[in-house]
């Protein structure tokens, strides 16, 4: 004989809450306990009617209940860690949809133990505001305050503040390259996202004109390949012939940076189209697409092939830079100067050989060198020129702070002329990222921007760590390059007690806004197309909810 389950009323909370998490960080309907007959039917089954799935509005109550735990937890932490001299660091964005705006706001620190820790301080609904730069500074400045990092009080008027010691209680930010976003976080000591700053970029080299002519070509080979019947069936053939996996070129639908589908499309081509290009194009001359047009419109003649392999190859490097700096789980603030360096490194045309999987590849095709030469320039410009000093110093010291800095590559921005640009090149020149016994050393990070004096990174951080303790550090033995960086300063924490203070303040700070755009991602899953009735301030606590 089956018993009934009995449920208390303090367990029958428990699961209400707990369903309720569940349907906001999985993204699934607030209504799906009551409506979803499926959903129903298993509970019934468990629990033999003892207890019933919350409905509708007990699930929006539980998303304000959780939504307030969640705050009160954040603001506890963030209270333990200003008393632990560490100041947080924060990234922000602005999602909009269907008339529905948000305005994100991640906060990042790292515990004792040297754990990333990746909270929500804010997702203020932005869609009856203006979003200059002015609004939000103000938005950004009052969600922090209200979490214990720093305090901003408005007149009783609200335009002018009375108080405002936020900026001095975050330690540096990172925003979308949007010039409100950039304008309103002019206060902070912060950058702009590396990722969106390689996609704009890339966005330079590919659209270069010899550039911009292949790859057009190159979609619509791929739309031709995707969409012909018979087109698939000479892709099949060729693939056999050769014993490829079966597979088709990738769709220009890269989300994730913009100029990715590009990169991915070069890559297919050259690792399954270029082996039998020459009797693919010929069998596919003649046959028509969908819409009529015909493949021989697309066709790649000559040294076009050349750019696309070539290209490949320099894009490669801005994709590997992308999929390192977007890590919001691990440290990225100290591989900023040398990824950002390595990337510079690699697009400078006095480097013809790049190297992909044990092969040497030349690049000498005269387009490609002029599109390298015009992504150099912005790499540049973007991250050293444009970049404040006090920022290049932040990143420094946290590369300083990595104890394989021994296997960092060894690059070097500097020492060449910023073609077409002479403003542009004496700071250039300055910026200087490379392998020096081991440590990673910046110069002229520091001091007035006219001046040729180097600096020594190891001398930024002289002022606040005893000499003895800095020269053990520097001393140091060989460090493997796969040690875990945020174990091995968990481990050496006793033994380097200033160093390890200053570890968990500099490799805070995130490189991108990642975080937040994950983060996003959630809110279209909440905001779709089967959802829309959902008011902002149900989604903003329902992030709230589902990431604290």
């Amino acid at each position: 004989m089956n018993k009934v389950v009995k449920v208390s009323a303090e367990k029958r909370d428990e699961l209400h809450k707990k369903i309720t998490l569940w349907l906001v960080r999985c993204r699934r309907p607030l209504t799906l306990p009551q409506h979803d007959t499926e959903f129903k039917e298993i509970f019934a089954c468990i629990f033999r009617g003892s207890y019933t799935p919350p409905c509708y509005q007990l699930v929006i109550h539980n998303i304000l209940q959780l939504s307030a735990e969640g705050k009160a937890r954040l603001q506890h932490s963030l209270k333990e860690l200003l008393a632990e001299a560490i100041l947080p660091c924060i990234a922000g964005d602005i999602w909009s949809q269907g008339g529905i705006a948000i305005f994100g706001i991640l906060v990042y620190w790292l515990d004792k133990n040297f754990v990333v820790h990746e909270k929500l301080i804010a997702s203020l609904p932005f869609s009856t505001v203006r979003h200059t730069g002015l609004e939000l500074e103000k938005a950004t400045k009052k969600a922090c305050s209200e979490f214990g990092v720093g305090q901003y009080v408005l007149e009783s008027d609200g335009d002018v503040p009375t108080i405002d010691t936020v900026a001095d209680f975050v330690h540096a930010t990172c925003s979308d390259n949007a010039s409100n976003i950039v304008s309103g976080w002019v206060v902070f000591d912060g950058h702009e996202c590396a990722d969106h700053s390689i996609a704009l970029c890339v966005k330079t080299f590919l659209d270069q004109p010899g550039m911009r002519k292949v790859f057009m070509k190159l979609r619509g080979m791929t739309a031709h390949f995707n969409h012909s019947v018979i087109g698939a069936k000479l892709l099949k053939q060729c693939q056999d012939r050769h014993k490829l996996p079966e597979s088709k070129p990738p769709q220009d639908n890269d989300t994730r940076s913009g100029w990715g589908g590009a990169y991915n499309q070069a890559q297919w081509y050259y690792r399954n189209q270029m082996y039998d290009v020459e009797n693919l194009v010929k069998a596919a001359t003649a046959v028509p697409n969908p819409d009529g047009s015909v493949y021989k419109q697309h066709q790649l003649v000559g040294d076009e092939w050349d750019i696309v392999r070539e290209s490949m190859h320099v894009l490669m490097y801005a994709n590997q830079a992308v999929d390192i700096l977007q890590s919001t789980k691990r440290v990225t603030a100290n591989l900023y100067l040398p990824v950002i360096g390595r990337l510079a490194h690699i697009a400078h045309e006095d480097d013809t050989r790049l190297k992909f999987e044990g092969q040497s590849v030349f690049i000498l095709n005269e387009e490609v060198k002029k599109a390298r030469k015009m992504l150099y320039n912005d790499v540049v410009r973007r991250f050293f020129n444009q970049l404040q000093d006090c920022k290049l110093e932040d990143f420094a010291v946290a590369t300083l702070l990595d104890p394989r800095s021994t296997q960092v590559l060894q690059v070097q921005v500097c020492g060449q002329e910023v073609a077409g640009n002479e403003d542009a090149a004496p700071a250039a020149k300055k910026r200087k990222v490379q392998s020096e016994s081991g440590i990673v050393t910046a110069a002229s990070f520091l001091g007035d921007s006219d001046s040729d004096e180097e600096c020594d990174i190891p001398s930024l951080v002289e002022e606040i760590v005893p000499e003895t303790e800095l020269d053990r550090y520097l001393a140091l033995p060989y460090v493997k390059k796969d040690v875990d960086i945020q174990e091995w300063w968990k481990s050496q924490a006793f033994n380097f007690p200033r160093l390890s203070q200053m570890a968990r303040q500099f490799l805070g700070a995130p490189a991108s806004t990642a975080g937040v755009e994950r983060a996003f991602s959630a809110v279209t899953g909440m905001h779709s197309d089967l959802r829309k009735c959902l008011e902002e301030g149900t989604i903003q606590h329902s992030l709230m909810a589902a990431m604290n």
